[in-house]
């Protein structure tokens, strides 16, 4: 047990100690390739980020450029926000920058995803890992949501990177699969090939087809579960996850099984 314990403590130490040996430096260009900005709407000021391509020659550069939602996808989700409220207060934008590229290079979290990222695509020093496409789907067709019952009774759907379903069902979240499946949702979204919009849409008129409740809330409930398990047999959803994943497999930190 000890040995076992000992080898464990060893291998993790290991793999910590790798990330933090990226040949290629990218947490200190975050700046070349993040965008902040403030903004207001409504009279309520906003911080604004997104990826932007990065004109800098540079070890990252051109997997950065090729796979700009799938990094802004991480962002969004794996990087904290404690300090926004402050950077608000502020007015500057050069001192907004400033001070945001500061915490961010703190961001544990952020930090520790980007170094395995690279680790995995870039330096290539790390393993990949292998994802079921079972696990796949379990991921992806959690970006499509009911998020509300009309008093007439309607469904109201919608795919969105900050309002899914992942959070409430994932106790472990897979931050690489996740920004693949949403990323490959949004490239397909309303692409002649696959449409994700349609197959949605053709879902979301299948619920009607049950009753599923006379409580609205129960009904959203079960109507969610529902759109789950339809998009889960989805067959265009499924092929349009492996096409992607065939497309993108050398710069994706995971390999896809059956």
């Amino acid at each position: 047990m000890i040995k076992t314990l000992l080898a464990v403590t060893i291998t993790t130490l290991l793999t910590v100690h790798s990330y933090g040996q990226n040949q290629c430096d990218i947490k200190n260009h975050y700046e070349d390739f993040i965008s902040i900005q403030k903004s207001t709407y409504n009279e309520k000021d906003y911080l604004i980020k997104r990826i932007i391509e990065t004109e800098r020659k540079s070890c990252f550069s051109d997997f950065v450029n090729n796979n700009k939602v799938f990094i802004d996808y991480l962002l969004t989700n794996f990087s904290s926000n404690s300090n926004s409220q402050n950077l608000l207060q502020l007015t500057d934008s050069t001192t907004i920058r400033n001070n945001y590229f500061l915490d961010l290079k703190k961001d544990s979290l952020f930090n520790s995803v980007m170094a395995e990222l690279v680790c995995k695509t870039i330096d290539k020093n790390v393993p990949k890992d292998t994802v079921p496409m079972d696990k796949l789907l379990n991921i992806a067709v959690k970006f499509f949501s009911i998020m509300r019952i009309t008093d007439e009774g309607l469904y109201v759907g919608k795919v969105c990177v900050g309002l899914n379903d992942i959070k409430k069902t994932e106790s472990e979240r897979k931050p690489f699969v996740e920004a693949f499946s949403f990323a490959s949702i949004m490239k397909h979204y309303k692409s002649e090939e696959f449409s994700m919009y349609d197959e949605f849409v053709k879902a979301i008129k299948e619920l009607y087809k049950v009753n599923l409740g006379i409580n609205k809330d129960e009904k959203l409930l079960r109507a969610q579960g529902a759109m789950f398990l339809l998009m889960r047999n989805n067959e265009n959803l499924k092929k349009m996850l492996k096409t992607e994943f065939e497309k993108q497999k050398e710069n994706l930190p995971f390999i896809l099984t059956n």
